[in-house]
């Protein structure tokens, strides 16, 4: 269901708050007053939307997590590695790039909000929950139960640093040349190194 302009343009404005507060102080620091000053609006109307600034996080992280999936999920499928199309993997490579850049300012409230550890933490078990379903999908053989989890992990925290560093340094590096990192590191690295 499509949200009226009115909420739409509070929600936007309630983004900008949070977004230029942090270019002033730390995410403890701030309170709901300074977030509805800011936005321009009443603590009351923040408080229709949002029970506390946590819950903005959350929100922002729970539609971060849901358009992954859906970028993930919905264009990565067969039945082996084989069913792979290259040219398709390298487009959900720079798709996921170009949702995070088009959201880098909500992705860094997350950040600031639970701390970068935090963020890396929740979204490695989430992509490393992807990668064992996507595992199990495509029948990749594994010589043990100790080399998934481990090829897994190596993979999670590859991906989750070079993402970090990017947006740390402002994704400034286009979308396609993060692919082909993840093209480099990961498609014609590991895999290989790994046998599959």
């Amino acid at each position: 269901m499509k949200k009226d302009l009115r909420v739409q343009k509070t929600m936007a404005a309630i983004d900008r708050a949070i977004v230029s507060l942090l270019e002033k102080k730390s995410f403890e620091r701030i309170t709901i007053q300074d977030i509805s000053n800011e936005a321009m609006i009443n603590r009351g109307t923040f408080y229709a939307y949002y029970k506390d600034k946590y819950e903005l996080i959350e929100s922002y992280q729970k539609e971060m997590v849901e358009a992954i999936d859906h970028l993930l999920y919905d264009n990565i499928k067969g039945e082996n590695l084989s069913d792979l199309d290259e040219k398709n993997l390298r487009q959900v490579i720079i798709s996921f790039f170009s949702y995070i850049k088009e959201n880098k300012e909500r992705v860094m409230v997350i950040a600031a909000g639970l701390g970068t550890n935090a963020l890396s933490e929740k979204f490695s078990q989430h992509m490393y929950n992807f990668y064992s379903d996507k595992s199990r999908e495509f029948d990749v053989k594994f010589k043990s139960k100790v080399d998934e989890e481990y090829l897994i992990i190596y993979l999670i925290h590859a991906h989750m640093g070079i993402m970090m560093k990017w947006l740390q340094d402002g994704c400034v590096i286009p979308v396609e040349k993060m692919a082909n990192y993840i093209d480099t590191f990961t498609i014609n690295g590991v895999f290989k190194a790994a046998g599959i």
